[in-house]
């Protein structure tokens, strides 16, 4: 493995190229963005700490038609898809950890389905925000309105003004290029339903791990599962 930094910006996988290397995020957060050929996109993943970039190749995918970049500056360790493939068949119990991370990936999916087809902007930003403060270690969100909308899939004045609610209720504080995070409890009630199910899924994950399963000796270990509210 080798740790790198990664900018704002930085691709970790490309829109239908070969996965060539998995990312074990350190630091920061990376965005699986889907795109339609008109243009338009949408966030469907939010990787931090707790996860790892280009699983797909790791369910025998070669390429995917997302793209995943860095919305957050951090760090991470990377390795080569087919070392690791390799070494999950030759470890059952690395290759089971693996999966059910994947497993919480897919719920993440499902829980944004969810959020996007029956609750309002205003919770499915709350939710987001949530999910942005889960994997960084301050209350304070170094993330634009462009980046917002861009991943939210609406229009950066429907972020604002979302924003200006959230402000009135004393969850957060946004500024230029920052939100911070007040009142993150107002944040889990407006956010309600929408929020909650694949932090318990991985929190699940962990204590079974640690509990029943010997730390493989190829994965990086600090951090993991040791977020603000994982």
């Amino acid at each position: 493995m080798e740790m790198i930094n990664l900018p704002v910006g930085y691709q970790l996988v490309g829109a239908n190229t070969p996965i060539s290397r998995v990312c074990f995020i350190e630091s920061g957060i990376a965005s699986s963005v889907a795109r339609t050929e008109g243009g338009k996109s949408m966030e469907n993943m939010l990787v931090g700490r707790e996860g790892m970039t280009g699983w797909p190749v790791l369910l025998g995918a070669r390429t995917t038609p997302d793209e995943t970049t860095m919305g957050v500056a951090g760090e991470g360790f990377v390795i080569a898809a087919a070392d690791l493939r390799r070494e999950m068949e030759r470890d059952a119990r690395l290759r089971d950890l693996l999966l059910g991370y994947i497993n919480i990936c897919l719920l993440q999916v499902g829980q944004l389905v969810l959020a996007n087809g029956q609750y309002a902007l205003r919770e499915r930003l709350s939710r987001w925000l949530l999910m942005c403060h889960d994997r960084l270690d301050t209350d304070d969100l170094p993330i634009t309105h462009e980046f917002m909308s861009s991943v939210l899939g609406v229009r950066r004045p429907g972020i604002t003004n979302e924003l200006h609610v959230l402000e009135g209720m004393r969850a957060i504080r946004a500024t230029r290029g920052n939100v911070r995070i007040i009142d993150r409890k107002v944040l889990e009630e407006t956010a309600g339903v929408t929020y909650g199910v694949p932090e318990r899924e991985y929190e699940s994950l962990m204590a079974q791990w640690r509990a029943e399963i010997p730390m493989p000796s190829g994965l990086p270990v600090e951090g993991v599962g040791e977020g603000n509210h994982f």
